[in-house]
């Protein structure tokens, strides 16, 4: 029924929204509802909020990667060459809408996985909670989210850091939709930019 690329892409899509679906489901057991914390679509202006937010954050972090990228380190050079042959295999058969797609359902995934259920249950665990509350949830929310993209060490460490950026996000703002969209934005410019670049490698 579908094509190669398709097939796998559609698996993606599934697995990363499987995870957001196990959150929910754990959830019920656990007394949290990551949903709660989702701007309602009748909302325009909360989700215009939402949505400068986290373009704004996931266009900062994605430069900040980017410039990350190229000191002169020895495990990042290691890094980035892992990473490069990761997307090269997994992404280059994929068109920029199906990028685009998998960047969308990643960020709806594992936000309200890492951030919805994980961090959220601690949240919920204190009133109205000061940062160093929330900070141990904040923890092991991001390290979670590190360990959950085993490309390298180093790659473990650069991705909990960015969930450390994601859980002080949803803690400052308490809104859900932010942090999926950063995490979407991030996801869907380092993909689309990477594939530009390869075509302009080929074209050269």
């Amino acid at each position: 029924m579908f094509g190669k690329v398709n097939e796998s892409l559609v698996y993606a899509v599934l697995l990363e929204l499987a995870l957001g679906l196990a959150a929910i489901i754990l959830g019920l057991f656990l007394g949290v509802n990551p949903r709660e914390h989702i701007v309602p679509w009748w909302d325009w202006q909360g989700i215009a909020r939402s949505l400068a937010i986290g373009a704004l954050f996931g266009l900062a972090l994605a430069l900040a990667m980017q410039v990350f990228s190229i000191l002169p380190i020895r495990s990042i050079q290691k890094l980035d060459r892992v990473v490069q042959s990761q997307l090269r295999t997994v992404l280059e058969p994929m068109s920029v809408p199906e990028l685009l797609i998998l960047s969308l359902s990643a960020g709806i995934g594992e936000e309200i996985f890492f951030r919805g259920l994980i961090q959220g249950w601690w949240m919920s665990l204190v009133d109205q909670p000061n940062f160093w509350e929330v900070l141990p949830g904040i923890l092991v929310s991001a390290i979670c989210f590190g360990f959950a993209h085993p490309l390298s060490k180093t790659y473990i460490v650069l991705a909990t850091l960015a969930g450390v950026l994601f859980s002080v996000l949803f803690w400052a703002t308490g809104d859900l939709l932010a942090c999926v969209l950063a995490h979407a934005s991030y996801d869907a410019i380092i993909c689309v930019y990477w594939k530009w670049s390869q075509r302009t490698r080929v074209t050269n």
